[in-house]
């Protein structure tokens, strides 16, 4: 038996030893034996192991090999014709025993063929096998190149769009339609879900384990809701970790990063010193080769790249003017704050910090009772602290706590689990309001899933159940009149059969069923595919997917004040963030078009006055914006005379108030995505790996991000400019009435928004039509040699900007054209590996939350808070590791961006230049 020392103990044994003056451990010889197979367990010969430090041995015909070494930790490199080199670390060797370690060495066509479990939701099958086209990232490519997250790992897989926030935050989908608070994607660690409880929004640096930890990383690209269920409509990013039984040992990680500086209000940023400071350990024993346990942890701080927000600053400068602050504090009285608290939040309007600081720790026991049984228990945590976009603009997260506690059983094809995500949002508030946000949500979840084959495995059924509990708890802040009715229970039976028609030809058929307690009707995803494969090791796929997404529980129950509304806040004008309910609401209860007036005190809620009842506040406005003294000697028209117009500023369209038919806030329905697609994986030689897929995809009743629902009531710009004309002459009143015409007097205003008192603009989400598109994806790996590799990955669609009937334009928030093209060298025995590589996209236009960059569309007159579309743009990144010789250090370093170029990858977000990153990894055993 092979005996595993924790640091403790291997000092305290070198003290003993020493004491009674014994000879040196290292001087005192041990066995090591072991047998190299491959995945399917053919064994290796004439395999070379070599034993850094001490000797080199072969293996035999049966992929034995033995070897007499002193005492110590060592590690092994294993090289095999047809196969990449392994280096496997720690191995110990006890004097006086033997230890047996035994090594699976993948061929190269195993390797470029690797086993994946998510695109049949945990069944193991080769990629060329798989209903989807699946991605894998080795756990050797996410240890070669540190990265303040995991999400760096995943730009160049075909299909993956990544919104970069700053130093750590993104946000992650797949095959388009990105957010600035996205949740799209379906996101699982270990079988979890991963995403944030209750908001759903994938937050990916928020996920505790480090990269020492990741085994591997697996991309499905399309629906995914016959096997998953809802929100997969558009794919799977799955981030599988080690096992301590099978990944044994200890290792600490430390790096320091340095970036080009950025520059706010002409002030280079961020400080003298170091932009990242990077610590991480892992620590995995292993016993008896059935129990074993696993702590890691790491520790992030660094400098956010500067970004000054226009909203946000002038959000600030309206709570610090001696003339608009009162209106700040009111607005925070009004929200249940005292004055000294009010003029706390206040104070606290659009100023960042720009500092970011995270920690996180993760624990694991694996019990393996059987060959095909193991339990396993984890617990994670997260406290973050940094900047976060929201769909209301920025927010500043205080020690954001995120955990999780999850059970997992499997004998077979029986898995069960439970677990048990937590938020817990801390000292955070939205920069342009500053008023704190409170989340405390939980996310339940109970899965069960079983499979058997018959027919000699020629039948195959995989059959399941899912409970999600969201219970979300945010205080009245975020879900506000609606906090005490927003609970959310969804379930789902699924079943798939397999079905090997002949010896090459499968036939795939899937279907599932969700109860949703908002949605009236359950919910049918079917999925039908065949796949053949006419040689081994090439397949050829056709699908067919219904995939569905359940609304948010922001969708329904978001009901939050974002402060004074940009532009016309010091008017008096606040934002609102309302959801639609269960029920929905009119913005005209009965027929009736209603409105709230900063002009009148207290704003009640009321029918559009006559027109010269607010004449006299419209004449305050403009003189205070510089309107010529002679306009207060204009007498107050009739709304005879100058009729109301409504002003929707989310389309810049006018109508008039009279005949106005404004529709209602209908209740968010499921969202539904169709696809069809054809697919090819193969081999080439075993040397060329090579996926290539174009697909069909149509979204029904796309939910919208945030959009204005309330239009402003202004008077008729025509008109106005004919009635002034009798009093200024023509040339006067042609130049003031349309300035006149913009000023908002009142806005539109409902009953059954519940809790509104005073003049809002209400932001909401609709489903808003239909869309479809064309697409494709291409991924490439090439072994030119054992050690010289090049990778590639392409991605293609129709259409990067939606028109949608009767609704506003939808855009893509990707790039039509994006890829990469890599060249790495790798030589374990050298102890070096380094790679080169090239990611690029075309121009696209983005639109999310109210920020735009539009300018690049065809027809398109941009407004004056458009940002300018996405530029096209080539980004050089390298990354280095080196071994060094007769120590258990590796030195790694990456440069991000080499050349420098200031790339914006969304609007609303920071221009990312140059980031290098150095980092030592120790093992310790």
């Amino acid at each position: 038996m092979m005996m595993r020392y924790g640091l403790t103990q291997r000092l305290t044994a070198v003290l003993f030893l020493a004491a009674i003056a014994v000879t040196p451990l290292r001087a005192q010889q041990g066995t090591l034996v072991g047998r190299v197979t491959t995945e399917a367990g053919a064994p290796v010969q004439a395999a070379q192991i070599d034993i850094v430090g001490a000797t080199s041995v072969l293996t035999n015909d049966q992929g034995q090999y033995r070897a007499s070494v002193a005492a110590g930790t060592y590690d092994l490199i294993v090289t095999s014709i047809g196969s990449r080199q392994l280096r496997v670390v720690g191995v110990g060797v006890v004097a006086g025993q033997t230890t047996t370690r035994d090594i699976v060495l993948p061929t190269r066509a195993e390797e470029l063929d690797a086993i994946v479990v998510s695109a049949s939701r945990g069944t193991p099958e080769r990629q060329t096998e798989t209903v989807a086209t699946t991605y894998n990232i080795t756990s050797l490519e996410v240890e070669e190149r540190p990265a303040p997250s995991l999400v760096d790992h995943l730009r160049t897989a075909p299909g993956v769009d990544v919104i970069t926030h700053g130093l750590q935050a993104t946000n992650v989908v797949v095959r388009g339609f990105n957010n600035i608070f996205s949740g799209a994607l379906h996101m699982l660690t270990d079988h979890r879900l991963a995403s944030v409880p209750s908001l759903r929004v994938n937050l990916m640096h928020f996920i505790p384990s480090t990269q020492e930890d990741v085994e591997r990383m697996e991309v499905v690209l399309g629906p995914g809701s016959a096997l998953y269920g809802p929100n997969t409509a558009n794919g799977v990013v799955h981030v599988l970790t080690k096992s301590p039984i099978d990944a044994p040992g200890t290792s600490v990680t430390l790096g320091s990063g340095l970036r080009t500086r950025g520059f706010t209000q002409g002030v280079p940023f961020p400080p003298d010193g170091e932009s990242l400071f990077q610590g991480s350990f892992r620590s995995a024993w292993s016993f008896d080769d059935r129990f074993g346990i696993k702590v890691s942890g790491q520790y992030l701080r660094g400098y956010e790249w500067p970004y000054l927000d226009p909203t946000e600053e002038a959000a600030r400068l309206q709570a610090a003017s001696l003339t608009t602050r009162p209106l700040c504090i009111a607005d925070k009285t009004i929200r249940g704050l005292s004055a000294t608290e009010a003029g706390v939040v206040c104070d606290r309007v659009g100023i960042r910090d720009f500092e970011v600081e995270r920690w996180s720790g993760e624990v694991r026991a694996d019990y393996r009772f059987a060959d095909d049984g193991t339990v396993v228990a984890t617990y994670g945590r997260t406290d973050a602290t940094g900047i976060e976009l929201t769909g209301l603009g920025a927010g500043q997260a205080g020690n954001w706590v995120y955990e999780f506690w999850q059970t997992r059983f499997n004998k077979g094809r029986l898995f069960v689990q439970g677990y048990l995500n937590t938020s817990d949002a801390g000292d955070t508030y939205l920069l342009q309001d500053g008023m704190p946000l409170v989340d405390e949500s939980r996310l339940w979840v109970g899965q069960v899933q079983h499979g058997f084959a018959i027919a000699d495995g020629r039948q195959d059924f995989t059959y399941g159940f899912d409970y999600f509990g969201t219970r979300p708890e945010t205080r009245g802040t975020i879900n506000g009149v609606y906090e005490n009715e927003d609970n959310i229970d969804e379930w789902g039976i699924y079943l798939q059969s397999k079905t090997a028609l002949t010896e090459q030809l499968d036939l795939v058929l899937a279907g599932r069923m969700d109860d949703h307690s908002l949605l009236e009707d359950p919910v049918w995803s079917p999925r039908a595919a065949l796949v053949f494969q006419p040689v081994p090791q090439h397949s050829v796929r056709l699908s067919y997917n219904r995939a569905f997404s359940t609304p948010t529980s922001l969708n329904y129950f978001l009901d939050i004040s974002a402060g004074l509304a940009p532009a016309i806040g010091p008017l008096g004008y606040g934002l609102r963030a309302y959801g639609s309910g269960q029920n929905g609401w009119s913005l005209q209860p009965q027929g009736a078009t209603q409105i709230r007036t900063p002009c009148v005190g207290g704003s009640p809620l009321m029918p559009a006055p006559d027109a010269s009842a607010l004449w006299p506040c419209l004449v305050a406005i403009a003189q205070a914006q510089g309107a010529p003294a002679a306009l207060s000697s204009v007498p107050a028209p009739t709304s005879a005379q100058v009729s109301w117009m409504l002003f929707d500023p989310q389309a810049s369209t006018l109508q008039p108030l009279i005949g106005a038919s404004l529709p209602p806030i209908t209740p968010i329905q499921e969202s539904y995505t169709e696809s069809v697609e054809l697919g090819w994986t193969g081999l080439i030689q075993n040397r060329v790996s090579l996926s290539a897929d174009v697909y069909w995809m149509k979204k029904n009743d796309f939910v919208s991000p945030l959009l204005i629902q309330t239009p402003l009531l202004t008077m008729n710009g025509q008109q106005l400019a004919a009635y002034l004309a009798g009093f200024l002459g023509p040339a006067n009143a042609a130049q003031l009435a349309p300035l006149l015409a913009q000023i908002p007097l009142g806005v539109v205003a409902s009953s059954e928004v519940r809790g509104s008192q005073r003049p809002e603009l209400i932001v909401s989400y609709r489903n808003v039509g239909d869309i479809d598109l064309w697409g494709g994806d291409l991924a490439l790996e090439w072994f030119l040699t054992d050690n010289w590799t090049v990778s590639g990955s392409y991605s293609w669609v129709s259409d990067d900007y939606f028109e949608i009937d009767d609704g506003d334009p939808i855009a893509l928030n990707a790039a039509k054209h994006k890829g990469s093209l890599g060249l790495a060298y790798r030589d374990l025995r050298a102890g070096f590996t380094g790679q080169a590589r090239v990611r690029f996209n075309s121009e696209f236009p983005a639109q999310s939350a109210g920020f735009l960059g539009l300018d690049c569309v065809e027809g398109i007159t941009p407004s004056a808070a458009d940002e300018g579309c996405v530029e096209a743009e080539a980004i050089v990144d390298v990354n280095f590791s080196y071994r060094v010789p007769g120590t258990d250090a590796t030195v790694r370093m990456v440069v991000n961006n080499l050349l420098n170029t200031a790339h914006r990858s969304f609007v609303g977000v920071p221009a990312v230049r140059r980031m290098g990153l150095l980092s030592v990894r120790y093992d310790l055993f």
